[in-house]
Formats: structure tokens, sequence, C-alpha cells
């Protein structure tokens, strides 16, 4: 999230990618960072824009689309999300190990680039039917996601009339598909049926939209640690500088999330789902070409005679990455649409990564123990806020939908657009906090990682709460103001700027040479289990859609509360610790 709008960067043209092309580490322009920061947060930019403008429609391409219920769309949700950051552990290891970082961040824009073009060329929508013992009745949906949300826009086909379905909702007990149907008849009244609901879903286009998410999650995992550790090895041991220059590479990610939250948000939700996805496809089409033109402007590849990439001099080194990108991708698309299976490789990969870590800490010295204990105990603290952060393209996005007055002034923001505003405070509070944190560093008084991350914690916990607040307030019949919501985001940004540039910071920092891509990979790992927790928070908000309105809305201000206490109880934790812990960091 990142770009200080200097653009140096984008004015060289590249030759051959050779392992001793660019800069010498820890070259600087005259405003203080070194060039390649500039390539690295337009590539970023253009690949957080496709990522969060795809994430801001995808929850309701599920539900509306693909007529999944809730349950099982926040599911597909967080198996996609664990495994697009599952990834970057094996994209991590292939760059520190054969490929090299360079070869492995170009061979994910090309899969991220098949990947998001494909979406464009989505299944069609999936036909449900209400079959009763009398006859079979066709449901009707909009193409597109209804303006107000789901009440009064599927419609039930009676002799060969439209009518409008007021109720729609599950038979406890027995077969888990019954349904009792309501709808408006011609005289005005209420007409209940009861029947099964089928779904016939379009089976060759769903494995295409299958295929597309794999080549997305694999797509990330070659280009996301390694162009992370690309911006941590253009400072050297310039430590100050290199938790700024992240501050600046995450208003650049911020930049493109923003971006791709209004533009593919809008344009899903207004012109259709394939215009969405068309323009993420576009965007990373704009990160491949803008790093081919400017991989000059990156360090050199450690020496395979260093412990460095044995391939990532060679001609042979492009090839191997995309083989290898391809290779993952294959093996996200055999699970993708099965998140139980998902969990499982989660905890399979999880185990193998730390085993790896563990294995490379015999071989370290005390200080180097103390730092790998340390990052390792960032890692666990992070999965709490990822947990509570990725409510926002899952059940927040539907809150926002079907629960938020989504007026402003005159307009009616599509749900999908309301992803856009935590990008937006990113951006305006980024560099001020960078500020404030190199102001401390110059008097000794920087907090350190484990006070910001606490404080991370602490923040995105604030903002549940303050949303919790926010629907107790409400007046019953009214829809929550939007002004909630925005407010949790706003908390939730100003702990995202205390906890994840810090992190990266903290493992390029910290982190032997040897496995620093490992330990980014790892540490999107982490996210990947608050994704995999996200799903279990967003299921923990779904009730029977017949209960009356105040009912399901108490679920969301039940979860919210519940969950923002818990993150606060956490971070006083975390903060009291912060002395013990000072040492790891020495």
């Amino acid at each position: 999230m990142n770009d200080n709008g200097d653009g140096q960067g984008m004015a060289v043209m590249a030759g051959a990618d050779s392992p001793v092309s660019g800069p010498a580490e820890g070259k600087e322009d005259h405003g203080g960072h070194p060039p390649g920061l500039y390539l690295l947060f337009a590539v970023e930019f253009w690949e957080r824009f496709s990522y969060y403008g795809l994430q801001s429609i995808l929850i309701f391409f599920l539900l509306w689309h693909l007529s999944m219920d809730k349950v099982s769309a926040y599911a597909e949700l967080g198996a996609f999300g664990v495994l697009v950051y599952m990834c970057p552990v094996v994209g991590g290891f292939m760059a520190d190990r054969w490929v090299g970082a360079r070869h492995a961040v170009r061979a994910g824009a090309v899969l991220l680039m098949l990947g998001h073009g494909l979406m464009a060329w989505q299944p069609a929508q999936t036909v449900e039917r209400l079959v009763t013992p009398d006859a079979t009745y066709d449901l009707k949906r909009p193409i597109l996601y209804p303006a107000e949300g789901e009440d009064g826009a599927r419609q039930v086909v009676v002799n060969g009339t439209a009518q409008v379905i007021t109720s729609l909702a599950s038979v406890q007990g027995g077969d888990p598909d019954a349904r009792t149907l309501t709808y408006v008849g011609p005289d005005g009244g209420a007409v209940t049926l009861r029947g099964r609901l089928e779904k016939t879903p379009d089976a060759g286009g769903l494995k295409l939209f299958y295929l597309s998410l794999a080549l997305i999650a694999a797509g990330v995992g070659m280009l996301k640690p390694n162009i992370s550790a690309l911006v941590g090895r253009l400072y050297g041991q310039r430590h100050a500088a290199r938790d700024r220059g992240f501050l600046i590479f995450y208003l650049g990610i911020n930049a493109g999330g923003l971006m791709g939250s209004i533009v593919c948000g809008w344009l899903g939700a207004a012109l259709g789902w394939e215009w969405g996805f068309g323009a993420a496809g576009i965007g990373m089409a704009v990160a491949l070409a803008t790093f081919s033109l400017g991989r000059r402007l990156l360090p050199p590849e450690l020496p395979a005679a260093e412990g460095g990439p044995r391939a990532a001099g060679s001609g042979s080194g492009g090839l191997l990455a995309l083989a290898g990108g391809l290779a993952v991708a294959l093996g996200a698309w055999l699970i993708v649409d099965h998140p139980i299976v998902v969990g499982h490789v989660l905890d399979i990969a999880a185990v193998a990564g730390l085993a790896a870590v563990f294995w490379f800490a015999r071989r370290c010295d005390a200080r180097q123990r103390r730092h790998l204990a340390l990052l390792l105990l960032l890692m666990l603290v992070s999965v709490l806020y990822w947990t509570l952060f990725y409510q926002g393209p899952a059940s927040l996005n539907v809150f926002a939908a079907e629960w938020t007055d989504r007026h402003i002034g005159p307009v009616l923001v599509p749900a999908p657009v309301l992803q856009f505003p935590d990008k937006a405070f990113v951006i305006l509070l980024a560099l001020p906090l960078a500020a404030l944190w190199r102001w401390l560093d110059g008097r000794h008084r920087d907090p350190g990682p484990v006070t910001k991350f606490g404080l991370g914690v602490l923040f995105v916990g604030l903002g549940f709460l303050a949303l919790a607040f926010g629907i107790e307030v409400t007046p019953a019949g009214l829809r929550v103001g939007v002004a909630w919501l925005l407010s949790l985001y706003l908390l939730q940004e100003v702990g995202e700027l205390c906890l994840s540039p810090i992190g990266l910071s903290s493992i390029t920092r910290l982190s032997p040479p040897a496995i620093t891509s490992l330990l980014v990979g790892l540490w999107f790992l982490s996210t990947a289990y608050g994704q995999r927790l996200s799903a279990l928070v967003a299921q923990a908000t779904v009730v029977d859609g017949s209960l009356p309105a105040a009912v399901q809305l108490a679920s969301y201000q039940a979860v919210y509360l519940k969950a923002g206490l818990w993150s606060c109880a956490a971070a006083v934790l975390l903060l009291m610790l912060v002395v013990p812990l000072r040492r790891l960091n020495d």
C-alpha cells in the first residue's frame, strides 16, 4: 500500500534479468529512499487493486450468482483466503532455495493476470427450483445483487407470472433442503408453499471459476512474500529507514486497494460481475508490465556460492518459477472448493514451516534464537488481528448490504464500494504515523514491535465494540447508520498500521538472511489462520432468515461484542508483558 508520488522507479527501461543488475544495496535518491521502492510500490499498487477489487464483490457473487447459503459462502471465502496466504510459504521457500525473489515476483504476476482474467468468464447463474408434492416452481433472481440487499428481490414463478417472495425459510429438522416459501398472491394476500429447494449449478463453469481462484492464490504465493523481501533488501542495515519504507510501501498497497474497491466494486454492482472481475485482470496486466520494465532497479540476489538461490542467475530461473507456480495452482485447484480439506492442509503447512524454522535455529547463536522467538510470538498475536480484520470482505460486507443505511447524502453507496474506507483511512494515517515513529526513534523512545502489536490488537477490538454499540443504540426498525461502520474501519486501520507494516519490517530486520523469504511466508501463514478463524466468526453471525429482523441484527451485535472484548483483553495482556519481552528484540 505505497506510493510516495516520486515515480522515478518507472523511468528506467530494463534489459536482461541478470543477478548482478540493479543498484547497490541501500542506495538512496534525494528523497531518502532507494529508487527500487517506487517500482515495488507501483507493482503492489496494481496487484492489490486486482485482489481487493475481487474481494469486494466475491462474497456477493457466491451468495447471489452461485446461490450459496451464507454458512457455505463464508466457508468458501475463508478457504480461498487461507490458500491466498498459505501459498506464500511455498513461494518464499522456492525463492530462497532456487529461483530468487525477482523471478518469483514475475511468475506470480503472470499467474495473477491469468487468474483474474479468467474470472471474467464466470459460470452461469445457478438455477433454483422449489419442488412441492404438487408442482415445481422456478425461483428468479436479478442478475446483479440488489442495491438494498436480498429482501424482496427474489421472485417465484407461479402460472407463468413472477411473484415477490416475502419469506424463504428453512424447516427445522429432517431434510436440510426443506423450505417454506411465502409470496404475495394476485389478490395481495400471502400464499405459503412448502417443498424442497433444488439448485442446479453450471458444473463446467464452476470448474473454471475454481481454477481462477487457484491461479490467484498461487500468484499471490509467488509474488507477496518475495516483493516484501525485496523491499527489506533495499535498505541493508538501516532499520529506521526500513520501517519508514515499509509504511510507504503499505500506503501504496492501500491506494491500490482503495481504487480496486471503488472501481471493481462499482462495476460489479452496477454493470455485472464480469465487469468487476475483468477490471481486476487489467490491473494485473499493468502490474506485470511495470515490473518487467523496472526490475533492474532492484538489488541483486545473494550468489549461490554464499547460500543464495541456485537458479536465480540462470536463464531457466524464470521458467522454473513459473512451472513451480503452476504446480501450486494445480494443487490449490484440487482443494479450493473443499474448505475442510484446506484447513487440514493449512495445519500441515504450519507444522512443516515451523519445523523448518526450528531446524535452522539449531545453527543459530543465542541472539538469533531470541529474534526467532520474538517473530513467532508476533505471528501468533497477528492471528487474532487478522481474524477480525477479515470480517471486512465477509460478514461486514453482508452487514453493509442488508443492515446498514448506506446513504451518504442523496447517494446510495453499493455495498461492495463500502470496502474502500479502510484503505482510505490507511492513506490518511500512514504518513503521520510514520512521522511519529521517526520522531520517537530520533529520541530513542521507539515503543518497539511488541507494544505496537498490542496497540494493533487493541484498536481492532475497540472498532468492533464501537459497531456493537452502534447496533445497540439504533432504533428498532431502522438500519444502522453508516457512521458506525466507518468508525470500525477507522479504528481497525489505526491498528493495522501499528501491526502489519511493523511485522513485515521486523521480519526483514530480525530474520537470518538465508530464510528471510520463508519467514515472510510464515507471516502470511499466520494471516491464513486469521482467514480460517474469520470464516468461523462470520458463520456465527448467521441465523435463520425467517426470524424477526431484531433477532437477526442481535446476532451480529453479540458476535461483534464478544470479538471486541476478547481482542481488547488479549491486547492488555500483551502490553503487560512488554518489559519482559523487550530483551528478545535486542
